[in-house]
């Protein structure tokens, strides 16, 4: 009796559920890309400074492979229980602490394909900044 009463109120609520609402004005992103062209990472600098000042959390995500910046990123936050099985993401709050950590990586030597500006892979400020693909993509 009990699972059959359990199974309809989850059947009612279910079939209760509505979609949600989109947004009268839902955030517009403008992606800047950094190319090839860029000799060192002071624009990438700039962007994220500018979004640091309001930011009050942050996320990063490094490959598996990229233990020393897991590392440095885990001093600042924490590992986020996630299912990304090529990587780790670190999330904690914006302090002082971490801004300055942020704003003094240089630009990392490895560029590969990337032009690398950060090298952290992914870094994201609240739900207002995206810095993408080591900081060749960033989304304001």
């Amino acid at each position: 009796m009990f699972f059959e009463d359990l199974e309809n109120a989850l059947s009612g609520a279910i079939m209760d559920l509505k979609p949600a609402t989109i947004p009268d004005n839902p955030p517009q992103f403008e992606m800047v890309t950094l190319d090839r062209s860029e000799q060192d990472n002071r624009k990438w600098l700039s962007y994220v400074a500018a979004a640091l000042d309001n930011a009050k959390a942050f996320e990063i995500h490094c490959w598996n492979e990229e233990t020393e910046w897991i590392e440095l990123a885990l001093k600042y936050g924490v590992l986020k229980n996630d299912d990304w099985k090529y990587g780790k993401i670190i999330a904690g709050d914006v302090t002082p602490e971490f801004i300055e950590m942020l704003l003094s990586q240089p630009k990392p030597t490895d560029m590969g394909i990337e032009n690398k500006m950060t090298p952290f892979f992914n870094v994201f400020l609240d739900d207002t900044f995206q810095s993408c693909h080591y900081g060749t993509e960033l989304y304001l």
